[in-house]
């Protein structure tokens, strides 16, 4: 992480460190979201007085969206407190866009939405969901240590964020955000992406208004689940050839990865939210779902596949194995179904 709260989006070990510095939005917020999980899990609160050193350099200057460069340690050692807590104040002053959301910078945690905010304008549902609940469960944190001020600065935010998620309500689900010309992205208007799962499911773990929850669970159910296939993909239907262009996401072919294939952490970021808001059955069933193979599966049949495709050429084929960011996904859902643990 750098001074200035902006993270290496991945980084190669060597002697140095190299890695890369982007304008991507989503990494920031994942460190301030693990130190909560981490104090929920253990209640130990020593590791926020923790000392760390960050990475020093250049910020990107303007027009620059990306940087490969040695990691270059800082003379200074935060703690890991003012570390995540730098995250969320970069967030915000990143800034929100016309329509009351967190700017997308050159993608959320969908990578290959690199177009949409590209000119800086661009703005994102679940970037904006998913720093609502971190940020609020990080204000808890604060107010715990004595610092009401900056709780209450974060309260603030969060309640920004939740009127600009709730404006982006699209009549039976929440939109995934805006291009940098205002166009809705994961709209009823839109030619790709009309109903994306994990802007669905972070607005239940947000906090947003629970009908309206239940009503955008239920139609990423229906729109998203392939029963038949036994897949729940990202978002329908995909980008084509033509169409309205989000960024190398584009470059995939129809149905394949985050194209509107299964992108397997969102499936399960879907099914856990209908675990949490009075939809279990549903959400077993997607589980039991993901653990289908079929004929055309292709991987290793004892792991779990990153994505697997729903191009009707391609049907159920799996992508990337041995993935275990979605095998941790899954078993922390499966206690949630079935052991009755793993709550968000």
């Amino acid at each position: 992480q750098y001074a200035e709260g902006d993270v290496m989006h991945w980084w190669h070990r060597g002697e140095p460190d190299h890695g890369v510095r982007t304008r991507i939005s989503d990494d920031l917020v994942w460190l301030p979201w693990a130190v909560c999980e981490y104090l929920d899990a253990t209640g130990d609160r020593g590791i926020l007085a923790e000392r760390v050193a960050g990475l020093s350099g250049a910020p990107l200057a303007e027009g620059e969206n990306s940087r490969y460069e040695a990691a270059v340690r800082s003379g200074e050692t935060p703690t890991v407190l003012e570390h995540a807590a730098a995250a969320l104040q970069c967030v915000l002053r990143r800034g929100f866009g016309a329509h009351g959301l967190l700017l997308m910078g050159t993608g959320d945690w969908c990578d290959g939405f690199d177009a949409v905010g590209r000119a800086g304008r661009g703005e994102s549902v679940w970037l904006t969901e998913f720093f609502a609940h971190t940020a609020r469960r990080f204000a808890a944190v604060l107010e715990a240590r004595g610092d009401t001020p900056s709780a209450a600065v974060l309260m603030s935010s969060v309640r920004r964020c939740i009127k600009g998620v709730e404006d982006a309500w699209d009549g039976e689900w929440y939109r995934r955000g805006y291009f940098d010309d205002g166009r809705p992205l994961g709209s009823r208007e839109s030619s790709g992406c009309r109903i994306d799962a994990i802007a669905q499911a972070w607005a239940a773990f947000a906090g947003c208004d629970e009908t309206r929850v239940k009503t955008a669970l239920n139609s990423a159910y229906e729109r998203l689940f392939d029963r038949k296939l036994g897949i729940c993909k990202l978002f329908e239907p995909p980008f084509g050839d033509g169409g309205e262009y989000a960024g190398y996401v584009n470059s995939y072919g129809e149905g394949f990865r985050e194209n509107g294939g299964q992108y397997t952490h969102g499936a399960i970021w879907l099914a856990l939210a209908c675990l949490e808001h009075g939809m279990a059955d549903k959400g077993r069933e997607i589980l039991l779902a993901l653990l289908h193979r079929g004929e055309n599966y292709g991987a290793e049949p004892f792991v779990l596949a990153a994505d697997v495709y729903s191009n009707p050429a391609r049907a159920g084929e799996a992508g990337w194995s041995w993935y275990t960011g979605s095998a941790g996904w899954y078993l922390r859902a499966a206690l949630r179904a079935f052991g009755g643990d793993g709550k968000m």
